[in-house]
């Protein structure tokens, strides 16, 4: 009878350490997504902030002022549009890297933000392809490239029928009024 006092005992504490470890999974797990969706949060107010807006505003026909790669190669260092350019590689590419490396969910950011993603790319591909071959260095902006593609091929993929919030029928009872 002494000795299965201390077993109990052992048992117990198994047990409490087994409770704990679940515990602390769950709250880590939990604390995990916290996280990530502050992370996407982040990410959609950097991709659209005021600053990275007035700097595509300003880029609208950048491709016309810049048409050949001579005129990249000539006109483009030292202006303004590379400077814009150079702010997007910090504001977009550095959020993209972190998409495409899966530190960040791309499909989250793409269904958040995938329009303008895809908008803001096409104003800026031409004369990204032309700096590209002037400068011999094909990985220029090439993560923004990959989630502007991302986002082209996410917008077409069909939702699934198991998530609950992609069923095509779900609202078709709902009538909106205002």
């Amino acid at each position: 009878m002494e000795q299965m006092w201390p077993a109990l005992s052992v048992a117990v504490a198994v047990l409490a350490l087994v409770c704990t470890t679940v515990l602390l999974a769950r709250q880590v797990r939990q604390m995990e997504h916290e996280r990530n969706a502050l992370a996407i949060l982040e990410a959609i107010n950097r991709l659209t902030d005021v600053n990275i807006t007035e700097t595509f505003h300003r880029l609208a026909g950048v491709s016309d002022r810049y048409p050949t790669d001579e005129d990249v190669a000539r006109r483009f260092p030292e202006s303004t549009d590379e400077d814009d350019i150079r702010m997007i590689g910090s504001y977009i590419e550095t959020i993209a890297v972190l998409a495409r490396r899966g530190a960040l969910d791309p499909s989250l950011l793409v269904d958040a933000v995938g329009l303008s993603l895809r908008e803001r790319w096409e104003v800026i591909r031409p004369v990204i392809e032309r700096l590209r071959r002037v400068r011999g260095n094909p990985f220029i902006l090439e993560n923004f490239e990959w989630l502007a593609l991302y986002s082209a091929w996410w917008k077409d993929v069909p939702r699934s029928p198991r998530e609950r919030n992609y069923r095509p029928t779900q609202f078709c009872d709902v009538v909106f009024r205002v």
